[in-house]
């Protein structure tokens, strides 16, 4: 049996006939014929309707699989619900509030984009007809109507219900958690002073340029969702947003019978101090600047030990107890990684390449004696002959009032001597070193001159002291823990498992082609907090749907899991001008294992 198949190119949605067919043990489609985009779809089923005779079959079909599967989803976890009692009840276009919110959900997770684009989308689903709704109702007005008049409280109290239903679910009670933060850019017009949340900082997408809004999360390895979240001002650093955010946590966490005291935060180590350890209240294991503690620089890395972590990721390790870190005694354990190594052997090639840069300007410079070089040599030759004249006269006076036999002896001062090449080479070296001081820990500044007096700068390299630099500083990290008795394989454990909340929720939160927070097209700091909630909340249904379909041995990433979904359609079949059937396509084995694993969700 022929069937429409979906494929997303460059943002655009083009579809193909195509048929199953095996070959020896596997089952691949082959492309029978393009159709187009959606238009040529629709023209090509109304087309092969008026060319078929009465008796035979025409056809119209809808992206299904995705959409609906989300919904089920969100059915099993109970979201609409929530929403009902948590939100003021408001009807939209004869729908409740709830169901527009999800419905926003689902589109964002599948296709984000504005909330004015959700018709055309939803039009090309099959949602509107399984979930009774007209697509062209849901115009950007009415999801405006839908998020309006929803507070932070209500966001909060939400967040906390969707939690506390997910553990339940999942039967989970976690000891460990992680802590990171991001933020998103905006386009928000720099004059607008109705949105306070977007200001301009340092941004993690390298658009420093815009305003921006700053997310603080709280997640677990266990349940890799946002479990408790807060919007903070995209000017506000880490050190000040972990102080009040903790706060928020400890109130969360008991409102969820969970105590502060008895729990582990796990975090990078941009929020480490005195003061944010002082009041926490928890046990903490926390990447740790190594600048504090120089002297474990020292230890060669082939007193590291290897170790196997609990996920059988190798590590080379050593243990340092009894170490100080903000205020806190504890464990601290040194790790040494040849990736990291490489990262910072790459940063240092990238630095030498703009030292030899520097080297070039200067070399275009040093014979113009009307240049910056040269002026700086004429200030401070003016300076140290300053210096010798009032050393000198001191030192006059110190001799007459000890002739006549006046006071104690004092001290004479040494009159500095001026050496014109010695002080062009320190000018010239700060202006080289100056963005990349480390670097003279290992190459040379010389000025060399010509018979004619005309000055080059050329830089040499020790390469011996090059790679000493590099064996004593790179690939080191410390972590540290107020752990004392876990052993050094579980708090290396721990640790590695933050990378949960930057790979499993914030880089996907920046998908561009599913569950992205931006772009978003809200100007408000309310309507911004309910759209974050929406991203989300839809992230977070698409995650209980891909640990749900791994019980059915479906193992996919949440992206790949609904880009397979879209391939599952439904439609019309018409069989006459009078009788059409609402049918699922005939499934290949591997999506009719996938679809069958969904409809396990499925809600009676």
């Amino acid at each position: 049996m022929a069937f429409v198949r979906a494929k997303v190119k460059k943002g655009g949605t083009y579809y193909y006939l195509v048929e199953s067919k095996r070959t020896g043990k596997s089952v691949k489609q082959q492309i029978l014929e393009y159709i187009g985009p959606v238009e040529k779809l629709m023209k090509f089923a109304a087309d092969s309707y008026n060319a078929l005779s009465e008796d035979t079959p025409s056809f119209k079909v809808y992206t299904h699989g995705s959409g609906m599967a989300m919904y089920y989803a969100a059915q099993f976890i109970g979201i609409e619900e929530i929403l009902n009692s948590v939100f003021p009840p408001k009807t939209i276009k004869g729908l409740a509030r709830s169901r527009v919110l999800l419905l926003a959900m689902i589109h964002r997770a599948i296709d984000p984009s504005s909330k004015r684009a959700f018709a055309g989308w939803a039009e090309t689903t099959s949602l509107p007809y399984h979930l009774s709704f007209k697509a062209e109702d849901l115009d950007s007005q009415s999801f405006w109507e839908a998020m309006d008049g929803i507070s932070e409280e209500e966001i909060l109290e939400a967040q906390r219900r969707i939690t506390e239903r997910l553990f339940t679910i999942y039967q989970v009670n976690p000891t460990s958690f992680h802590l990171d933060y991001t933020n998103y850019f905006t386009f928000i017009d720099s004059k607008n002073e109705r949105c306070v949340i977007c200001s301009r900082g340092h941004n993690k997408q390298k658009r420093d340029d815009l305003r921006q809004f700053s997310l603080a999360m709280l997640t677990s390895y266990a349940l890799q969702v946002p479990l408790i979240w807060e919007l903070y001002e995209g000017n506000k650093n880490d050190k000040s947003e972990f102080s009040d955010f903790t706060q928020l946590v400890r109130k969360e966490l008991d409102a969820l019978n969970i105590n502060m005291a008895d729990i582990t935060l796990i975090f990078d180590g941009g929020s480490n101090s005195e003061e944010t350890f002082r009041t926490l209240g928890c046990h903490v294991i926390c990447a740790h600047s190594l600048s504090g503690h120089k002297y474990l620089y020292d230890i060669d890395i082939d007193e590291y030990e290897k170790v196997i972590l609990e996920d059988g990721h190798e590590r080379h390790a050593y243990r340092v107890d009894e170490i100080e870190f903000s205020g806190l005694t504890g464990t601290g354990i040194l790790t040494y990684s040849e990736a990291l190594k490489k990262g910072q052997e790459a940063q240092m090639d990238r630095d030498m390449a703009s030292v030899q840069g520097s080297v070039n300007e200067v070399n275009e410079k040093i014979n113009n004696h009307r240049s910056k070089i040269w002026t700086s040599l004429r200030k401070t030759k003016a300076e140290t002959e300053r210096a010798i004249k009032e050393a000198g006269e001191y030192n006059k006076s110190l001799e007459k009032e000890s002739m006549q036999g006046k006071g104690r002896r004092k001290k004479a001062k040494t009159i500095p001597v001026w050496d014109e090449e010695k002080s062009l080479s320190e000018i010239v070296s700060n202006m080289i070193y100056k963005r990349h001081k480390y670097i003279s820990e290992f190459t040379e500044i010389r000025i060399i001159s010509d018979d004619d007096g005309n000055r080059k700068v050329a830089l040499f390299t020790d390469e011996a002291a090059r790679a000493a630099y590099i064996r004593k500083y790179y690939g080191k990290k410390l972590t540290c823990t107020d752990h004392r008795d876990w052993t050094t394989v579980h708090i290396l454990s721990e640790y590695n498992q933050q990378e949960c909340i930057e790979n499993g929720i914030f880089k996907t939160s920046k998908d561009v082609d599913h569950f992205a927070v931006r772009p978003q097209y809200h100007w408000t700091d309310d309507k911004i907090a309910v759209h974050t909630f929406l991203c989300l909340t839809a992230l977070t249904i698409t995650e209980v749907l891909r640990m749900e379909l791994e019980k059915h041995d479906i193992h996919m990433t949440k992206h790949a899991l609904l880009d397979k979904l879209s391939e599952i359609h439904d439609g019309w079949v018409f069989r006459s001008e009078k009788k059409a059937d609402r049918i699922l396509e005939k499934l290949d084995d591997e999506h009719q294992h996938l679809w069958n694993a969904v409809l396990s969700l499925k809600q009676d």
